[in-house]
């Protein structure tokens, strides 16, 4: 890793500057821990800009931090998928342990914000219009939120389509909400768009691994996720159960918010699609 890092800076034309040198120094003494964090921490950890940052990865020929953690996480030593080593037996139980590890840890955290969970089940129930985006992963977690609460009858707006979600947030007012899902919290369509929801005084609530990342600073209500994963791990699965767990307790919550309501609209879409099954 050492190695791979000193070669891709001995080719930069130029030196690199003070705050460059901080940060190649940090990741060639601590690359384990950089590949697992996101650009807010490693800024706030070394006191340098985030643009510091990224302009450190563009010299190294990079496009960001993400690329640049992906080459790192590969030049690490010893890395190699630890489950080529495990018995079925173990492998079943290792994903065991993690999966319900993720729902502890995840419990704790909304244990911890009671208030900020009711709040944001408040303002979703009594929203005009909600908003879900996420991508990636993530995205699936925003389209299972869709899903969710389309089915207790709020008015809600999901699409894959970044330009067209632009275009309705464009139209979003006070009176509505943006549920936005970013495990990083730094995905910077995810920031734009949270951007553009604000500017139309639109609530705004995040649900993301990082409570000083773009995002949460731009949210009025942040749900916290505790899983930590590298840039290429498979699926993000750890992430995706915290997300899911965080939506399903923000769902129930705001579901016994209006239980009438929610009642009669899941006998609704329920008997919209029972011709169907057999």
């Amino acid at each position: 890793m050492v190695e791979d890092i000193l070669t891709r800076l001995s080719y930069q034309p130029g030196a690199l500057t003070k705050k460059e040198k901080i940060i190649a120094q940090y990741v060639i003494e601590n690359g384990e821990e950089v590949v697992h964090m996101s650009i807010t921490e490693l800024s706030d950890l070394l006191n340098v800009g985030e643009g510091t940052i990224v302009r450190f990865c563009q010299k190294l020929g990079f496009e960001g931090f993400h690329s640049f953690k992906i080459f790192l996480a590969k030049s690490l030593p010893n890395n190699k998928n630890e489950a080529e080593s495990f018995s079925s037996e173990d492998l079943l139980l290792q994903i065991k342990t993690n999966h319900i590890n993720t729902i502890v840890q995840t419990y704790e955290l909304l244990s911890s914000s009671k208030e900020v969970l009711s709040k944001c089940a408040e303002i979703i129930s009594q929203c005009k219009k909600l908003y879900t985006v996420g991508v990636g992963a993530s995205g699936a977690t925003a389209l299972d939120a869709y899903y969710k609460f389309m089915r207790i009858g709020i008015d809600t707006f999901f699409s894959q389509d970044t330009h067209l979600v632009a275009m309705a947030l464009a139209t979003s007012t006070s009176n509505d909400v943006l549920l936005a899902f970013s495990q990083s919290g730094s995905t910077s369509v995810i920031v734009d768009l949270a951007k553009m929801a604000k500017d139309n005084n639109t609530k705004i609530v995040a649900v993301t691994g990082h409570k000083r990342s773009p995002l949460a600073e731009v949210a009025d209500y942040v749900l916290l996720t505790p899983i930590r994963e590298a840039p290429f791990e498979s699926g993000a699965i750890r992430s995706k159960i915290s997300q899911l767990h965080v939506l399903e307790a923000l769902f129930e919550m705001t579901k016994r918010n209006i239980k009438e309501r929610a009642n009669h609209y899941i006998q609704q879409t329920a008997r919209a699609v029972e011709r169907w099954i057999y």
